[in-house]
């Protein structure tokens, strides 16, 4: 049975608070405005009633945090978009660059039966498509050892291990590239304004800071 718009609604403002908090970013009604596409208002109607709900907590200083139950929600929706975008590439073959749009309108829809099924079938991958780790997000990739490729320097090499998923721009951009994950990228020169010339599939290539701070790489060692 499809959830109420409301309810659709508020796991979406508790998914963007989430990732805010995996990416290290401080979660205010700003932001939220801005990553969900609504008007403040509307924002802080939504904190009212997840707040009266036990899902967050809203402190003095603007931060909005997730309580236990919010995160666990939180937790779950992401769990599904993941299993979401798995099932559209490797199963009906949908395009890399277009699995997360499709999976965001498919995650709220995905019944516990259905989620038991798809994680019978996919349970065993470490990560999404784009290399978001099941289970977990950005701050994962970070314990893990995991760098922007903007924090390369010049001469050292790595391996992509995640992408920027959000921007299906960006995707269509990075596989126009061949730059997905397992792909190795070797630094050959950083300029003053921080655009960085690579060596990605036996092709040179130039990439400026917008690109390099939405791709994470784990450092290759000589």
């Amino acid at each position: 049975m499809r959830r109420d718009k409301t309810s659709v609604s508020q796991e979406d403002y508790l998914k963007s608070i989430w990732e805010m908090l995996e990416e290290a970013q401080t979660p205010i009604s700003a932001r939220l405005a801005e990553d969900l596409r609504v008007t403040p208002p509307a924002v802080t109607a939504a904190l009212k009633r997840m707040t009266r709900d036990g899902h967050v907590r809203v402190e003095r200083t603007g931060r909005i945090d997730l309580t236990r139950k919010g995160r666990a929600v939180a937790e779950r929706l992401a769990l599904r978009h993941q299993l979401a975008e798995m099932l559209l590439t490797e199963v009906i073959g949908l395009s890399w660059a277009k699995a997360h749009d499709e999976a965001e309108r498919m995650e709220h829809a995905i019944s516990p039966e259905v989620e038991a099924l798809l994680l019978k079938r996919f349970g065993n991958k470490k990560s999404c498509p784009h290399g978001v780790p099941m289970r977990g997000g950005i701050a994962k990739l970070r314990q893990r050892g995991a760098v922007l490729l903007a924090e390369l320097r010049a001469a050292e090499s790595g391996e992509i291990v995640c992408v920027y998923e959000k921007d299906r721009r960006f995707l269509e951009f990075l596989e126009g590239l061949h730059l997905r994950p397992a792909t190795r990228v070797d630094v050959l020169k950083r300029e003053y304004d921080e655009t960085m010339t690579l060596r990605a599939n036996n092709k040179k290539l130039h990439l400026g800071k917008p690109a390099t701070s939405r791709i994470w790489v784990r450092r290759l060692h000589a």
